[in-house]
């Protein structure tokens, strides 16, 4: 039991913080984080900058630009997933209809050659008799 209450806890708190973290809001003010201490001291040598723009840059403002580009694309995928689920509901749908309009043609089609037989018996008795009275 503690052990599903603290899965529940960490899945909120991780949802919540992948959330603020993955906001145009949070590239914003990492971004400005980095800029203003460039203003006060920069770095002196190329290792510097290339460490300075590998450690601050990629890491610290591409972060969030990726964590919200994924979480639109997620947000695609929903709809896309919902849509296509109400799409199978009206195919089944449709499919069902189908299949009992095809059960009620071939109910048909039956009684329809029960009564062909029926009448071709008929005629042919007909056609018997006809003969008869001829020959008489």
């Amino acid at each position: 039991m503690k052990k599903e209450k603290l899965k529940i806890l960490n899945d909120y708190i991780a949802d919540k913080l992948s959330y603020i973290l993955a906001t145009m809001t949070t590239f914003y003010v990492v971004t400005l984080l980095v800029i203003l201490p460039l203003l006060y001291t920069q770095p002196t040598s190329i290792v510097a900058w290339t460490s300075y723009l590998c450690s601050v840059i990629f890491q610290g403002i591409a972060l969030p630009v990726l964590g919200y580009t994924a979480r639109k694309s997620s947000d695609k995928s929903d709809k896309i997933i919902n849509h296509l689920d109400g799409t199978t509901d009206q195919i089944e749908k449709m499919v069902e209809t189908i299949e009992k309009q095809q059960e009620q043609m071939l109910h048909i089609i039956s009684i329809l050659e029960q009564k062909d037989e029926h009448m071709s018996k008929e005629l042919d008795d007909i056609i018997e008799a006809e003969k008869r009275v001829n020959e008489i």
